[in-house]
């Protein structure tokens, strides 16, 4: 279920940086068949979602995902490595990001992914924009004509809440959903059950592409799920991801501790403030899909 909990204190210091029947389709990994990526899951699928504050070096001190990503077109928080620059997944968060992704896209060295709009039906303490979907399609349209013949894939844009009816009226306004190369849910709440069936009722209606996770954590429970209790959530998602079919990458949120309280991600935190472990970060280095 969609939770209302989500508190704008935490959200916004992202702003500086911002069972369904499955159907055939070819996975967005890009590793070889068979193969694994971190601690044994499929390749890609175990990934993180960092907030503001972040640093590059965080990745790196995590080291057991592959990809990341920090609600930004581009890599903030000083140098990276390389590890963390080959990880690290570019977000086209909101309509004034649309000339920055074009630039990137028509570069020498365009990214392999970019993700699209980041909850555009929810505005954090009304600081953050809204669209509705068909300013949203109006505002993608010249990225999409930029796009044209170029190796960059793209994610659709995913809401706060999985049940609105942005996306009916986004690619109805548009006519662009063979644009996108996989969808995207958010998803928080203290039971994993929960989680994962909306994560599979969403890919009953959208189903003719791989799905990303986000944005996952045990969230909505008032800061009171122990570590344990949020380790058990981070095996039952992952191991239903890998176990799914069309679940591709998981981007557990959050990798570094948001000051100002939001229940979100209270109890899912890899690194604290101050960049040391959480008693989560060894149980997320463990995790195997299994």
């Amino acid at each position: 279920m969609y939770s209302t909990a989500k508190n704008p204190a935490g959200k916004l210091a992202q702003l500086p940086a911002g069972s369904g029947s499955s159907v055939n389709f070819t996975s967005t990994g890009t590793l070889g068949s068979g193969s694994t990526g971190a601690s044994g899951c499929p390749p890609l699928m175990k990934a993180v979602a960092f907030n503001g504050g972040m640093n590059p070096a965080m990745f790196d001190t995590i080291a057991a995902a592959d990809d990341w990503l920090t609600f930004s077109p581009s890599i903030p928080g000083g140098p990276a490595s390389t590890h963390a620059t080959n990880g690290f997944v570019p977000m086209m968060a909101f309509a004034r990001d649309v000339n920055t992704a074009i630039d990137m896209v028509n570069s020498a060295n365009p990214p392999e992914w970019m993700l699209t709009f980041n909850e555009p039906d929810f505005s954090y303490a009304g600081l953050t924009p809204t669209m509705s979907g068909t300013e949203a399609a109006n505002a993608i349209a010249p990225l999409i004509a930029a796009a044209k013949g170029k190796p960059t894939k793209f994610v659709a844009p995913v809401t706060a809440d999985p049940n609105s009816a942005f996306h009916e009226e986004f690619y109805a306004a548009c006519g662009c959903r063979d644009f996108f190369s996989a969808y995207n849910i958010h998803q928080y709440n203290p039971s994993s059950a929960n989680v994962i069936n909306t994560i599979q009722a969403y890919h009953g209606k959208w189903n003719d592409k791989p799905l990303w996770v986000t944005e996952v954590a045990p969230g909505g429970s008032g800061c009171t799920t122990s570590w344990d209790a949020a380790g058990q959530f981070m095996r039952d998602i992952y191991r239903f991801a890998k176990d799914s079919g069309f679940v591709d990458r998981v981007f557990w949120n959050t990798g570094n501790q948001i000051d100002g309280g939001d229940q979100n991600v209270c109890n899912s935190y890899l690194l604290d403030t101050g960049g040391s472990p959480s008693p989560l970060l060894d149980t997320y280095r463990a995790v195997d899909c299994s």
